[in-house]
């Protein structure tokens, strides 16, 4: 047990690239199901089956899923004057959860087709596969190691145009830790992630980022842990960007130097943070370099047995797979309450609000405009159901909005959505 948890507090503290808040919507798998012990209310069932098997499907009606802004010219954009779609999907999925010895091996799988019953130019197929190795060496050493590739569509918000963008994103990680007194550990992770984008006129946004962190981490008999940790980054994008009719490499190397925290204060409440100091310089364009304090904070606090509150705050620079800019900078806080008034119905709900600063966007500077300035603010409330054990129901209704400093990229929507999955 020991391993497992320093493999996952390796894991947790700095994956390669956070992804951006550009909606609120919960999917089934983002759901607090009572039955699988989130809630101090409910034990968590006990499943003695290694590998589960899943079929699931839904439906979403989205009022503007272009988010595009109401300045735009809807009939000449899309070809109609209804902005708004139903969008279905339908998948399988598999996931293996394998122990052997003190090693533990993860599978995840799935694949799922998406259909657009208007603007069918974005169906698609989207899938994921991940594999990993939680490893165990004596009491002292353990870790894990990974891979993962996925497709997913790019971010309509973003694209706001009727582009059908495919991106491949591959994942690799080898970390681990060693406890060399029973209080202290230090650790260490190699990372890497590329991103291919499959519109040619996107192909600029097509990326590898290389990482490498180590830390040091005080741990306590509870499992409660604080250190330090220092991440180094490099990025390479291949293909470089068109600027005022010059080529520009977006390529850059980063420094993070953090304070990192996980401490259950008591039954009720668990506290994870980083703070620190990072430093980005771009191999052109150096207007754009960054420097700053950066950090994330979240806050579980179980109000009531069967009620809980979720809180985080953050302030990161992102380098993301899917805008213009080779890094954001991002601000934003999100809260979450969940309460389970049964083992078989959960209401959750979701707000988020986040400022984009999109400083590594080498236009503002060929431009002499100020950077790109977004702000969204969204909420969902999602009902879970499961009347049985292998069959969980869900039904959403969302909303939100993005104010711009830059024309059209302004937009607002509202979309509900049900879906359903039998487990095997």
């Amino acid at each position: 047990m020991k391993g497992r948890r320093i493999a996952a507090v390796v894991l947790a503290c700095f994956p390669a690239a956070a992804p951006a808040q550009t909606t609120t919507q919960l999917t089934i798998d983002d759901i607090f199901w009572p039955d699988r012990g989130k809630f101090p209310a409910y034990s968590a069932e006990i499943d003695e089956s290694k590998v589960q098997f899943s079929i699931f499907g839904g439906v979403l009606r989205d009022s503007n899923p272009f988010r595009l802004s109401d300045s735009t010219d809807t009939q000449a954009t899309l070809g109609t004057t209804s902005k708004a779609d139903t969008v279905s999907r339908a998948g399988v999925g598999l996931k293996a959860d394998l122990p052997f010895s003190r090693q533990r091996l993860l599978l995840d799988l799935q694949v799922q087709g998406v259909n657009y019953h208007t603007f069918d130019v974005l169906d698609h197929t989207a899938y994921r596969a991940s594999g990993a190795w939680n490893w165990q060496a004596g009491d002292q050493w353990s870790g894990a190691v990974g891979y993962s590739q996925r497709e997913f569509l790019a971010s309509l918000a973003d694209i706001q145009a009727p582009i059908k963008d495919m991106i491949t994103e591959n994942y690799a990680f080898a970390g681990g830790g060693f406890r060399f007194t029973p209080r202290w550990r230090v650790r260490g992770l190699l990372d890497w992630i590329k991103w291919d984008h499959s519109d040619p006129s996107r192909d600029t946004l097509d990326a590898s980022i290389y990482a490498g962190t180590v830390g040091l981490d005080y741990v306590t008999p509870l499992g409660n842990s604080v250190g330090v940790q220092s991440k180094y980054s490099v990025g390479d994008y291949p293909n470089r960007q068109v600027v005022a009719g010059s080529l520009v490499d977006n390529s850059y190397y980063e420094i993070e130097s953090s304070a990192v925290m996980h401490w259950i204060f008591t039954s009720k409440s668990v506290f994870d943070a980083r703070a620190g100091y990072t430093s980005r310089r771009q191999d052109q364009v150096p207007q754009r370099d960054f420097d700053g304090f950066t950090g994330r904070v979240i806050y579980d606090w179980f109000i009531g047995p069967k009620t809980l509150l979720n809180f985080a705050v953050w302030r990161e620079i992102r380098s993301t797979e899917d805008v213009s800019a080779s890094y954001i900078l991002s601000e934003g806080w999100g809260i979450g309450p969940a309460w389970a008034p049964t083992s078989k119905i959960v209401l959750q709900v979701k707000y988020i609000r986040e400022d984009r600063d999109y400083r590594g966007d080498p236009g503002f500077v060929a431009s002499g405009t100020p950077p790109r300035e977004d702000k969204f603010r969204g909420g969902n409330i999602t009902l879970g159901y499961t009347p049985r054990r292998n069959i969980q129901l869900s039904v959403s209704a969302e909303g939100g909005d993005r104010e711009s400093n830059t024309a059209g990229a302004d937009y607002d929507y509202g979309a509900v959505s049900a879906y359903v999955r039998f487990l095997f």
